[in-house]
């Protein structure tokens, strides 16, 4: 593992040199401030995968989403990196004792799980250029990104909970805001939904690899990875009453759709497809999300149900509506307190051409 990041850092070195990338460094305490948080909710000229909330106090969150899914569905890996306390989060979410802290969980061929977590003193995060570091002090958990988010690599080191490994990933598509490409530089809206809700996905697809020991059980697989950051100012429940968020790879497409529901009750989305790494559409408008089967009123209601599936429609300029029907194959978490679901499942579809993909998703069902 040391190998596999010194190989990595070598390479965001290098990047960081030819781009003379600017750096940045934040450290969020695991000692929530009485103060006023600072959210950030415009992009800068740089700092996409930065904090953009400053500090963590009592009620606001921060946190970096990481997730790969495998192509037969066999193999799923989720990690977070949190910036909040419980009361920053939702009901139900246990106080650890810092405000900075990881969780994990992997899905197997069998069914079963492997999860854990973690609590650090401080998260050091470092940015250059538009990609971040993170180092959650005293835990063993870390990552480490590009200036051009064009790499990441996880890093869990923790001989005390038997856990190892590595997860690295190679981008194969833009960076983007909400509404926006990060191409588009400073100045974009970073809030989806309601003015407090922020959003920013470095990594919309890539090439990953997961090489990782469980207390003797070896987890190791390919398949497409995905890395995102939300933020608030407040807790989440009180900037944000609903989403279906989900990723998916569909032949030669790489799709991620945000279906929101603000706590005005207005509906918001993000609709972003590429096709072998080519822009189609990226915009806050064109795209519905809905629940299909069992459970599918809209919009989703504190209290719903487990949907028995989802249909995505996205217009995309010059091909058509992109039409999909995802499928679920296991739920991974489920909590009834909050109303959240994330499954993996089978995606299928198409442009109405006559042309039909199937492929992999990994997506999400939360109503507060």
């Amino acid at each position: 593992m040391r190998l596999l990041l010194s190989a990595l850092l070598l390479r965001i070195l290098a990047v960081a040199i030819a781009l003379q990338s600017p750096v940045s460094i934040d450290t969020l305490s695991g000692v929530p401030s009485s103060g006023q948080s600072q959210v950030q909710l415009t992009s800068g000229a740089y700092g996409l995968d930065a904090p953009k909330t400053v500090p963590i106090n009592g009620s606001s969150f921060d946190w970096w989403y990481f997730d790969v899914v495998s192509p037969d569905l066999d193999y799923s890996f989720v990690l977070v990196f949190f910036a909040a306390t419980s009361n920053g989060m939702w009901a139900n979410t246990p106080d650890v004792g810092s405000a900075v802290y990881g969780s994990l969980g992997v899905s197997l061929p069998d069914g079963s799980f492997i999860e854990g977590d973690t609590v650090g003193s401080e998260l050091v995060v470092t940015t250059l250029g538009d990609g971040s570091s993170g180092d959650l002090v005293q835990s063993g958990w870390s990552w480490v990104g590009s200036p051009d988010m064009s790499l990441y690599e996880v890093i869990v080191d923790s001989p005390s909970a038997a856990i190892q490994g590595t997860i690295t990933f190679e981008s194969t598509s833009p960076a983007h805001y909400p509404c926006e490409l990060a191409s588009a530089g400073a100045g974009q809206s970073l809030h989806l939904g309601g003015p407090d809700f922020g959003w920013a996905n470095a990594v919309p697809d890539a090439n990953a690899q997961v090489d990782f020991n469980f207390n003797g059980t070896k987890v190791k697989f390919s398949g497409a990875g995905y890395h995102d950051k939300n933020w608030g100012g407040s807790s989440v429940p009180s900037v944000v009453k609903a989403w279906y968020w989900g990723h998916a790879r569909l032949g030669p497409l790489a799709v991620v759709w945000f279906n929101v529901i603000a706590p005005d009750g207005s509906e918001h989305v993000s609709s972003y497809v590429t096709r072998q790494g080519q822009v189609l559409t990226m915009a806050c408008a064109n795209m519905t999300v809905r629940a299909t089967g069992a459970n599918s009123e809209w919009p989703p209601v504190h209290g719903g149900g487990e949907p028995g599936g989802f249909h995505i429609s996205a217009f995309v300029e010059g091909s058509g509506t992109l039409e999909i029907d995802v499928v679920h194959k296991l739920r991974l978490s489920a909590d009834p307190a909050v109303t959240m679901y994330r499954w993996i499942g089978n995606v299928s579809g198409g442009f109405g051409n006559g042309i039909k993909w199937n492929g992999s998703a990994l997506y999400e069902a939360f109503a507060f």
